[in-house]
């Protein structure tokens, strides 16, 4: 059996409650003073915890000590307490509070410089309030700007369902049973006039094959009305194509002639093209509000897309991303 040394342990507990009355006195150390003392303290506490807990079998008489170590751990909440308090100090807080407002936490450094000037009213107080005022128009504009984003992103949400609806509307989608292919065209009208007897046509639409790989194409229309019984209709002969967003992207189709369709007669002529598109290139213009088309040949034609035109071309650009 393990004989106990009472007197040496109520010796030992006795002088930890000396060492602890000692600490309450010495509020006025600095704060590593008390944190030494504290981490003394709380060595000894573990280690006498640990030797009633070995006695705690042989000896049914441990429930005075058990007080003793409850009433040291007490004292020992108190000595923290008062380390923290420590921290609690005017420029302490203050730090703090520039902390949070370097991680652009406003709110919260706003509620520090409140306690801080709650407990602390006669401490520099201009800077406290300079501070505040600082942090106060940053969260203000911080919340602006977060409001704008929202109702941004609201915008491209109602955008994103009015395409979704547009693009039911007006885009079909043909399957080539013969190809194992999809086509996605469009139901508007892709025809403009630009002078009296010249049309031009521009149309752009997606295939998907039997790979699930999508591509664009553009079928390009000349029209020449201008044939009389004394004037023969012109030939353009285009062989290239320029669109030019108003966000400056741009992209060149070049047309070859084998590729071609011309179909002549007395009082018409028309040259129509239908030729691939990159379709890296041609996504860069889902953004776009507006385009402008180049036919170069044997003459030189440009002009914006109607209304038509250009909604078809992004319904069907969508489109890419819808199905």
């Amino acid at each position: 059996m393990i004989r106990i040394n009472k007197n040496l342990l109520l010796m030992k507990l006795f002088s930890f409650v000396l060492i602890i009355n000692a600490l309450i006195v010495s509020v006025g150390c600095s704060k590593k003073e008390l944190k030494q003392q504290v981490n003394y303290l709380q060595g000894e506490v573990d280690g006498l915890e640990s030797e009633v807990h070995g006695l705690e079998k042989e000896n049914t008489n441990l429930q005075v000590k058990l007080q003793d170590i409850k009433r040291l751990e007490k004292e020992l909440a108190i000595m923290r307490a008062k380390m923290d308090s420590v921290s609690q100090l005017p420029g302490a807080l203050y730090s703090k509070a520039h902390a949070l407002y370097e991680q652009k936490k406003y709110n919260d450094c706003m509620t520090l410089l409140i306690l801080l000037s709650e407990k602390y009213p006669d401490w520099d107080r201009s800077k406290v309030e300079k501070k505040y005022d600082i942090a106060y128009k940053k969260q203000r504009e911080y919340e602006k700007e977060q409001s704008r984003l929202k109702k941004k992103e609201e915008r491209k949400q109602k955008r994103e369902s009015q395409m979704v609806d547009a693009i039911k509307e007006n885009v079909e989608s043909v399957y080539d049973s013969k190809k194992n292919i999809t086509y996605y065209k469009t139901l508007r009208t892709t025809i403009c006039q630009v002078e009296h007897t010249i049309s031009f046509g521009i149309e752009l639409y997606m295939i998907l094959n039997s790979n699930n790989q999508k591509e664009f194409r553009l079928r390009s229309t000349y029209v020449d009305k201008s044939g009389s019984d004394y004037h023969d209709p012109q030939w353009m002969n285009y062989n290239e194509i320029e669109l030019l967003s108003d966000q400056n992207q741009k992209i060149i189709i070049k047309v070859n002639d084998s590729n071609k369709e011309f179909v002549e007669s007395r009082f018409i002529n028309q040259e129509t093209s239908d030729d691939i598109i990159d379709t890296d290139q041609i996504l860069n213009f889902h953004n776009a509000n507006r385009i402008r088309v180049y036919f170069k040949g044997k003459y030189l034609y440009e002009f914006d897309m109607t209304y038509e035109q250009f909604s078809a071309f992004r319904e069907i650009l969508a489109n890419y991303d819808y199905i």
